[in-house]
């Protein structure tokens, strides 16, 4: 039987959830409905087990929309929306699927929420982090153990233990300066957190101890030839702030967003915005990472995803209509086309997950 995948699709300027059926054996991907959820939504996170999908909203007053998902229609069901104190860049859950956590860039915080009363529609805010700069994501380990938080505006990784509740200050790692840290992704044997930099584009790995979850030494990788035609970026003003840049500067900075590793933990790819690239790099057998190539994409792509076997990558673009799917070469990394389909508008942030 053809495995059959669900691609959904956060359209910001809609406020909706699109979502797709992709074709493991045709590579066909194809609009199937819109799910709504709220004004500006934004960043989604799936519980551990796969059977919720949490959609963070940043309209007035922010929240959290919670789906329930049918593996085997591929179909979500609205549950219930819960008001949320802060506008948030980042959502991701813990691997127990007891919290959420999320990063909020504009008010230089970190939250700790509970998932069962998010599920619930009620109030479920357990903890601030405050005074991370730029918050812009927020992971925790496999174990649940240990969480980060990158620091785009301080160039620091904040570490905190994860227990009984509430988060308990670890430590604070700089990366360097003018990195911008934004996203980040853990290698498959979780030996190493990848760190995405929105100024450069390029790609810090720390190595992580997965006792004490502390980060050691850090690895840079090269800079991609392909963005030699832009400058080093900067911070940009908060979703909430108003404040407006020169279209004309912008035009000529680096603009990283996303970062993505491969389940066999051989590719690393980031999201370029201002170039519409993703770019690959290669992990070297001392763990360094070498560049790999690019390939163009939707316009001013924010987020992508690749799927659990790694064959597949589905991408979309704020600036663009259209939701595209690519397959992965598993000995170059390089991304082929397969399909594209019209989608929403303000596309920011993908899921992929498999049918039963």
């Amino acid at each position: 039987m053809t495995q059959i995948y669900s691609v959904f699709v956060s359209n910001a300027a809609d406020g909706e959830i699109g979502a797709y059926r992709l074709d493991a054996a045709s590579g066909t991907l194809a609009p199937e409905t819109c799910y709504r959820a709220g004004a500006n939504v934004m960043p989604l996170a799936w519980s551990p087990d796969g059977a919720t999908l949490y959609a963070a909203t940043r309209g007035e007053p922010p929240g959290i929309v919670t789906f329930a998902f049918d593996a085997e229609a591929g179909t979500l069901t609205r549950l219930h929306a819960a008001p949320i104190e802060s506008n948030l860049a980042y959502l991701s859950a813990d691997a127990s699927g007891r919290y959420l956590l999320g990063a909020s860039y504009g008010e230089h915080r970190a939250s700790l929420y509970d998932a069962t009363r998010i599920a619930q529609g009620g109030g479920a805010t357990l903890q601030f982090a405050d005074g991370i700069e730029h918050a812009h994501s927020a992971v925790s380990s496999r174990d649940g153990r240990h969480m980060y938080v990158a620091s785009l505006g301080a160039d620091t990784i904040h570490c905190f233990d994860l227990r009984d509740g509430a988060l308990h200050a670890l430590d604070v790692v700089p990366v360097e300066g003018k990195f911008g840290p934004r996203h980040m992704r853990f290698s498959p044997d979780e030996a190493t957190l990848y760190v995405v930099s929105e100024f450069r584009a390029t790609v810090a790995a720390f190595a992580l101890d997965p006792h004490t979850g502390k980060l050691g030494a850090m690895k840079l990788s090269e800079p991609a030839p392909a963005l030699s035609h832009l400058k080093p970026g900067r911070a940009r003003p908060s979703f909430a702030s108003g404040k407006r840049n020169d279209p004309a500067e912008l035009a000529t900075l680096i603009w990283g967003a996303d970062i993505q590793v491969t389940p066999d933990g051989r590719f690393v790819y980031v999201s370029e915005r201002t170039s519409s690239r993703l770019i690959a790099f290669r992990v070297q057998d001392d763990g360094a990472l070498a560049y790999a190539g690019f390939t163009d994409t939707e316009t001013q792509p924010r987020g992508f995803r690749i799927d659990v076997t790694g064959r597949f990558l589905a991408a979309c673009g704020e600036k663009s209509t259209h939701v595209s799917a690519y397959s992965i070469d598993a000995e170059t990394g390089a991304l082929t086309l397969l399909s594209r389909c019209e989608g929403g508008k303000g596309g920011n942030w993908v899921e992929i997950v498999a049918r039963a």
